[in-house]
């Protein structure tokens, strides 16, 4: 057994769980075999309340992550607007490129 980074035991034979198979595991009433289909819908909740990504993945992104700095008083602007203020600030671009069409590509 080895011990992870706070020095608990870990008690957990990883190689051995990964070599079962679904054969090998007991599936009754109580611990029915699933399939992909069964977990489809499936979310992650701590407290009840949804936590991670419930969307799932675009089928075709739309948008492209690049860094890109403004001034400090544009995102505290913002910012100070509440979530969704990444989404407005996006908007707000696409105005003003649409008020300057002649705007170079």
């Amino acid at each position: 057994m080895s011990k992870n980074s706070t020095g608990t035991t870990i008690q957990t034979d990883l190689k051995r769980l990964q070599a079962i198979k679904d054969s090998d595991i007991a599936h009754d009433d109580d611990n029915p075999l699933t399939t992909a289909d069964d977990w489809s819908g499936a979310v992650m909740k701590v407290g009840g309340k949804v936590i991670g990504r419930t969307r799932g993945l675009q089928k075709a992104p739309t948008k492209i992550a690049k860094t890109i700095r403004y001034d400090a008083d544009v995102i505290e602007r913002f910012q100070a607007s509440g979530p969704g203020w990444q989404t407005r600030m996006n908007e707000a671009l696409k105005e003003w490129l649409a008020a300057h069409p002649d705007f170079r590509r």
